[in-house]
Protein backbone atom coordinates (compact mmCIF):
# COMPACT_ATOMS: atom_id res chain seq x y z
CA UNK A 1 0.00 0.00 0.00
CA UNK A 2 1.11 3.56 -0.71
CA UNK A 3 0.89 4.72 2.93
CA UNK A 4 3.10 1.83 4.08
CA UNK A 5 5.61 2.59 1.32
CA UNK A 6 5.72 6.29 2.26
CA UNK A 7 6.39 5.42 5.90
CA UNK A 8 9.05 2.90 4.91
CA UNK A 9 10.80 5.51 2.71
CA UNK A 10 10.86 7.95 5.64
CA UNK A 11 12.36 5.33 7.94
CA UNK A 12 14.99 4.29 5.41
CA UNK A 13 16.08 7.88 4.83
CA UNK A 14 16.26 8.52 8.57
CA UNK A 15 18.42 5.43 8.99
CA UNK A 16 20.64 5.52 5.88
CA UNK A 17 20.71 9.32 5.60
CA UNK A 18 21.02 9.52 1.80
CA UNK A 19 19.65 7.29 -0.94
CA UNK A 20 19.24 7.73 -4.67
CA UNK A 21 15.88 7.53 -6.40
CA UNK A 22 17.08 4.42 -8.23
CA UNK A 23 17.93 2.66 -4.93
CA UNK A 24 14.48 3.43 -3.58
CA UNK A 25 12.79 2.31 -6.79
CA UNK A 26 14.69 -0.99 -6.80
CA UNK A 27 14.00 -1.64 -3.12
CA UNK A 28 10.24 -1.09 -3.39
CA UNK A 29 9.97 -2.49 -6.93
CA UNK A 30 8.29 0.63 -8.32
CA UNK A 31 9.13 3.09 -11.11
CA UNK A 32 11.30 6.19 -10.72
CA UNK A 33 8.24 8.33 -11.40
CA UNK A 34 6.45 6.71 -8.46
CA UNK A 35 9.44 7.40 -6.20
CA UNK A 36 9.48 11.07 -7.23
CA UNK A 37 5.76 11.37 -6.48
CA UNK A 38 6.26 9.68 -3.11
CA UNK A 39 9.07 12.07 -2.19
CA UNK A 40 6.87 15.04 -3.10
CA UNK A 41 4.06 13.64 -0.95
CA UNK A 42 6.40 13.17 2.02
CA UNK A 43 7.74 16.70 1.62
CA UNK A 44 4.21 18.13 1.41
CA UNK A 45 3.32 16.30 4.63
CA UNK A 46 5.90 18.36 6.52
CA UNK A 47 8.89 16.00 6.48
CA UNK A 48 11.69 18.00 4.82
CA UNK A 49 13.32 16.09 1.92
CA UNK A 50 16.55 17.56 0.55
CA UNK A 51 17.88 16.66 -2.92
CA UNK A 52 21.63 16.57 -3.68
CA UNK A 53 22.87 16.47 -7.31
CA UNK A 54 25.91 14.65 -8.68
CA UNK A 55 27.24 11.10 -8.72
CA UNK A 56 27.17 10.87 -4.92
CA UNK A 57 23.90 12.74 -4.68
CA UNK A 58 20.48 11.55 -3.71
CA UNK A 59 17.72 12.32 -1.26
CA UNK A 60 17.84 12.66 2.48
CA UNK A 61 15.78 14.09 5.28
CA UNK A 62 16.96 17.41 6.70
CA UNK A 63 19.69 16.77 9.26
CA UNK A 64 17.91 18.11 12.34
CA UNK A 65 14.67 16.23 11.68
CA UNK A 66 14.08 13.16 13.89
CA UNK A 67 11.20 11.00 15.06
CA UNK A 68 10.30 11.05 18.73
CA UNK A 69 11.54 7.89 20.43
CA UNK A 70 10.37 8.79 23.94
CA UNK A 71 8.46 5.52 24.44
CA UNK A 72 11.62 3.38 24.38
CA UNK A 73 15.08 4.07 25.72
CA UNK A 74 18.16 3.60 23.53
CA UNK A 75 19.02 0.39 25.42
CA UNK A 76 15.52 -0.98 24.83
CA UNK A 77 15.64 -0.12 21.12
CA UNK A 78 19.01 -1.86 20.76
CA UNK A 79 17.59 -4.99 22.44
CA UNK A 80 14.61 -4.99 20.06
CA UNK A 81 16.92 -4.59 17.05
CA UNK A 82 19.11 -7.50 18.18
CA UNK A 83 16.07 -9.78 18.52
CA UNK A 84 14.61 -8.70 15.17
CA UNK A 85 17.93 -9.37 13.44
CA UNK A 86 17.79 -12.94 14.71
CA UNK A 87 14.23 -13.44 13.51
CA UNK A 88 14.97 -11.81 10.14
CA UNK A 89 18.00 -14.07 9.59
CA UNK A 90 15.84 -17.20 9.85
CA UNK A 91 12.87 -16.10 7.72
CA UNK A 92 12.43 -14.51 4.33
CA UNK A 93 9.98 -11.95 5.73
CA UNK A 94 10.07 -8.52 4.09
CA UNK A 95 7.77 -7.07 6.76
CA UNK A 96 10.27 -7.92 9.49
CA UNK A 97 13.03 -6.36 7.38
CA UNK A 98 11.00 -3.17 7.00
CA UNK A 99 10.22 -3.12 10.72
CA UNK A 100 13.93 -3.49 11.46
CA UNK A 101 14.66 -0.44 9.29
CA UNK A 102 11.97 1.58 11.09
CA UNK A 103 13.26 0.76 14.56
CA UNK A 104 16.87 1.42 13.56
CA UNK A 105 15.76 4.88 12.48
CA UNK A 106 14.54 5.59 16.00
CA UNK A 107 18.18 5.46 17.17
CA UNK A 108 19.11 8.45 15.01
CA UNK A 109 19.35 10.74 18.03
CA UNK A 110 20.88 8.19 20.39
CA UNK A 111 24.57 8.20 21.38
CA UNK A 112 26.87 6.89 18.66
CA UNK A 113 27.61 3.70 20.62
CA UNK A 114 23.99 2.62 20.13
CA UNK A 115 23.44 3.69 16.53
CA UNK A 116 24.77 0.46 15.04
CA UNK A 117 22.29 -1.62 17.02
CA UNK A 118 25.07 -3.14 19.10
CA UNK A 119 23.94 -5.50 21.84
CA UNK A 120 25.79 -7.93 24.12
CA UNK A 121 23.57 -10.81 22.97
CA UNK A 122 23.37 -12.20 19.41
CA UNK A 123 20.12 -14.00 18.60
CA UNK A 124 20.53 -16.56 15.80
CA UNK A 125 17.46 -18.70 15.16
CA UNK A 126 18.89 -20.53 12.15
CA UNK A 127 19.00 -24.29 12.79
CA UNK A 128 22.34 -26.03 12.42
CA UNK A 129 22.55 -27.47 8.93
CA UNK A 130 19.66 -25.38 7.63
CA UNK A 131 19.12 -26.20 3.95
CA UNK A 132 17.38 -24.47 1.04
CA UNK A 133 14.75 -27.23 1.19
CA UNK A 134 13.79 -26.31 4.76
CA UNK A 135 13.85 -22.61 3.91
CA UNK A 136 11.49 -23.23 0.98
CA UNK A 137 9.10 -25.18 3.22
CA UNK A 138 9.13 -22.34 5.76
CA UNK A 139 8.37 -19.83 3.00
CA UNK A 140 5.54 -21.92 1.50
CA UNK A 141 3.93 -22.66 4.86
CA UNK A 142 4.16 -19.02 5.89
CA UNK A 143 2.27 -18.10 2.71
CA UNK A 144 -0.33 -20.78 3.44
CA UNK A 145 -0.84 -19.46 6.98
CA UNK A 146 -1.26 -15.87 5.82
CA UNK A 147 -3.64 -16.83 2.99
CA UNK A 148 -5.39 -19.62 4.94
CA UNK A 149 -4.67 -22.15 2.23
CA UNK A 150 -4.84 -25.89 2.82
CA UNK A 151 -1.61 -27.77 2.20
CA UNK A 152 -1.09 -31.30 0.94
CA UNK A 153 1.96 -33.11 2.31
CA UNK A 154 3.49 -36.55 2.61
CA UNK A 155 4.50 -36.98 6.25
CA UNK A 156 6.84 -39.62 7.66
CA UNK A 157 6.47 -40.50 11.33
CA UNK A 158 9.44 -41.37 13.52
CA UNK A 159 8.66 -45.08 13.07
CA UNK A 160 9.16 -44.69 9.29
CA UNK A 161 5.50 -44.84 8.22
CA UNK A 162 4.59 -42.35 5.47
CA UNK A 163 1.12 -41.09 4.61
CA UNK A 164 -0.48 -38.32 2.59
CA UNK A 165 -2.12 -35.60 4.68
CA UNK A 166 -4.07 -32.41 4.07
CA UNK A 167 -3.38 -29.86 6.78
CA UNK A 168 -4.53 -26.37 7.73
CA UNK A 169 -1.40 -24.63 9.07
CA UNK A 170 -1.77 -22.00 11.79
CA UNK A 171 1.75 -21.46 13.18
CA UNK A 172 5.39 -22.03 12.28
CA UNK A 173 7.55 -22.87 15.30
CA UNK A 174 11.28 -23.15 15.75
CA UNK A 175 12.25 -25.01 18.92
CA UNK A 176 15.90 -25.62 19.66
CA UNK A 177 17.28 -26.24 16.19
CA UNK A 178 14.20 -27.75 14.53
CA UNK A 179 11.33 -26.20 12.53
CA UNK A 180 7.75 -27.39 13.11
CA UNK A 181 4.34 -26.42 11.77
CA UNK A 182 1.29 -26.56 14.01
CA UNK A 183 -1.72 -27.45 11.89
CA UNK A 184 -5.16 -29.02 11.86
CA UNK A 185 -4.88 -32.45 10.25
CA UNK A 186 -7.98 -33.33 8.24
CA UNK A 187 -7.41 -37.09 8.41
CA UNK A 188 -6.96 -37.09 12.22
CA UNK A 189 -9.50 -34.28 12.77
CA UNK A 190 -7.32 -32.59 15.37
CA UNK A 191 -4.41 -30.22 15.69
CA UNK A 192 -1.00 -31.83 15.30
CA UNK A 193 2.64 -30.77 15.36
CA UNK A 194 4.57 -31.68 12.18
CA UNK A 195 8.35 -31.60 11.91
CA UNK A 196 9.38 -29.90 8.64
CA UNK A 197 12.29 -32.28 7.98
CA UNK A 198 9.76 -35.14 7.74
CA UNK A 199 7.51 -33.32 5.28
CA UNK A 200 7.82 -34.14 1.57
CA UNK A 201 5.91 -33.19 -1.59
CA UNK A 202 4.49 -30.02 -0.02
CA UNK A 203 1.88 -28.32 -2.21
CA UNK A 204 -0.48 -25.43 -1.51
CA UNK A 205 -4.06 -26.22 -2.48
CA UNK A 206 -6.39 -23.62 -4.03
CA UNK A 207 -9.15 -23.97 -1.45
CA UNK A 208 -9.13 -21.78 1.65
CA UNK A 209 -10.02 -22.95 5.15
CA UNK A 210 -12.09 -21.23 7.83
CA UNK A 211 -10.45 -20.25 11.09
CA UNK A 212 -10.87 -22.88 13.80
CA UNK A 213 -11.10 -22.39 17.54
CA UNK A 214 -7.45 -22.74 18.46
CA UNK A 215 -6.31 -20.89 21.58
CA UNK A 216 -2.57 -21.14 21.06
CA UNK A 217 -1.65 -19.56 24.38
CA UNK A 218 -3.43 -22.41 26.22
CA UNK A 219 -1.83 -25.25 24.30
CA UNK A 220 0.37 -27.66 26.24
CA UNK A 221 3.40 -27.59 23.93
CA UNK A 222 5.39 -30.09 26.01
CA UNK A 223 2.65 -32.68 25.53
CA UNK A 224 2.99 -32.24 21.77
CA UNK A 225 6.77 -32.63 21.74
CA UNK A 226 7.02 -35.36 24.35
CA UNK A 227 4.53 -37.95 23.18
CA UNK A 228 6.13 -40.95 24.90
CA UNK A 229 6.35 -41.98 28.53
CA UNK A 230 8.77 -40.06 30.74
CA UNK A 231 11.19 -42.36 32.56
CA UNK A 232 13.89 -41.89 35.20
CA UNK A 233 17.43 -42.70 34.03
CA UNK A 234 20.66 -43.32 35.90
CA UNK A 235 23.64 -43.14 33.55
CA UNK A 236 27.36 -43.59 34.21
CA UNK A 237 29.86 -41.89 31.87
CA UNK A 238 33.59 -42.33 31.44
CA UNK A 239 35.77 -39.25 32.13
CA UNK A 240 36.56 -38.84 28.42
CA UNK A 241 32.90 -37.97 27.75
CA UNK A 242 32.82 -35.06 30.20
CA UNK A 243 32.48 -32.34 27.53
CA UNK A 244 29.48 -33.95 25.83
CA UNK A 245 27.89 -34.76 29.17
CA UNK A 246 28.09 -31.15 30.33
CA UNK A 247 26.69 -30.00 26.97
CA UNK A 248 23.77 -32.42 27.18
CA UNK A 249 22.68 -32.52 30.81
CA UNK A 250 21.79 -30.09 33.58
CA UNK A 251 24.84 -29.55 35.84
CA UNK A 252 22.58 -30.18 38.85
CA UNK A 253 22.01 -33.75 37.61
CA UNK A 254 25.72 -34.62 37.30
CA UNK A 255 27.74 -36.21 40.11
CA UNK A 256 31.48 -36.54 39.49
CA UNK A 257 33.46 -39.21 41.38
CA UNK A 258 37.12 -38.81 42.42
CA UNK A 259 38.17 -41.05 39.50
CA UNK A 260 36.42 -38.71 37.03
CA UNK A 261 33.44 -40.96 36.27
CA UNK A 262 30.14 -39.08 36.07
CA UNK A 263 26.74 -40.32 37.21
CA UNK A 264 23.74 -38.55 35.72
CA UNK A 265 20.21 -38.80 37.13
CA UNK A 266 17.62 -37.39 34.77
CA UNK A 267 14.21 -37.98 33.16
CA UNK A 268 13.66 -38.34 29.41
CA UNK A 269 11.01 -39.51 26.98
CA UNK A 270 11.19 -43.23 26.22
CA UNK A 271 11.30 -43.22 22.41
CA UNK A 272 13.56 -44.11 19.48
CA UNK A 273 15.52 -40.87 19.83
CA UNK A 274 16.55 -41.83 23.38
CA UNK A 275 18.09 -45.13 22.27
CA UNK A 276 19.99 -43.44 19.44
CA UNK A 277 21.29 -40.71 21.73
CA UNK A 278 22.52 -43.20 24.33
CA UNK A 279 24.18 -45.40 21.70
CA UNK A 280 26.04 -42.37 20.33
CA UNK A 281 28.22 -42.39 23.47
CA UNK A 282 29.55 -45.85 22.61
CA UNK A 283 31.62 -47.47 25.35
CA UNK A 284 31.80 -44.16 27.24
CA UNK A 285 28.33 -44.84 28.72
CA UNK A 286 26.86 -47.54 30.93
CA UNK A 287 23.11 -47.47 31.59
CA UNK A 288 22.54 -48.32 35.26
CA UNK A 289 18.77 -47.84 35.40
CA UNK A 290 16.14 -48.73 34.29
CA UNK A 291 16.77 -52.36 33.38
CA UNK A 292 14.67 -52.36 30.18
CA UNK A 293 16.66 -49.45 28.70
CA UNK A 294 19.92 -51.14 29.70
CA UNK A 295 18.76 -54.29 27.89
CA UNK A 296 17.60 -52.34 24.83
CA UNK A 297 21.01 -50.68 24.46
CA UNK A 298 22.79 -54.02 24.94
CA UNK A 299 20.62 -55.70 22.28
CA UNK A 300 21.17 -52.84 19.82
CA UNK A 301 24.93 -52.97 20.38
CA UNK A 302 24.95 -56.72 19.69
CA UNK A 303 23.02 -56.21 16.44
CA UNK A 304 25.46 -53.51 15.33
CA UNK A 305 28.44 -55.72 16.14
CA UNK A 306 26.89 -58.64 14.26
CA UNK A 307 26.10 -56.44 11.27
CA UNK A 308 29.67 -55.28 10.89
CA UNK A 309 31.07 -58.68 11.82
CA UNK A 310 29.39 -60.24 8.76
CA UNK A 311 31.31 -57.98 6.37
CA UNK A 312 34.33 -59.59 4.65
CA UNK A 313 37.66 -58.01 5.43
CA UNK A 314 39.15 -55.87 2.67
Amino acid sequence: MKVERLLAIVMMLLNKRRMSARELADHFEVSLRTVYRDLETINAAGIPIVAYPGTSGGYEIMENFTIDRQYLSADELVAVIAALKGVHSSTDDKQIGQLLEKIKALLATAPSAFQGGEHPVVYDFNPWGSTPAIEQKVSSLREAILCRKRVKIVYTKMQGESSERVIEPVRLIIKGYVWYVYAFCQSKQEFRLFRLSRIADLALLPEEFAARDCQLEKLQWEEQWNCGERIALVLQFAPRAHVRVRDMFDPQSIETAPDGKMTVRTTMTDDEWLAGMLLSYGDSLKVLEPAHIRQRIADSAKKIAAFYGDEPER
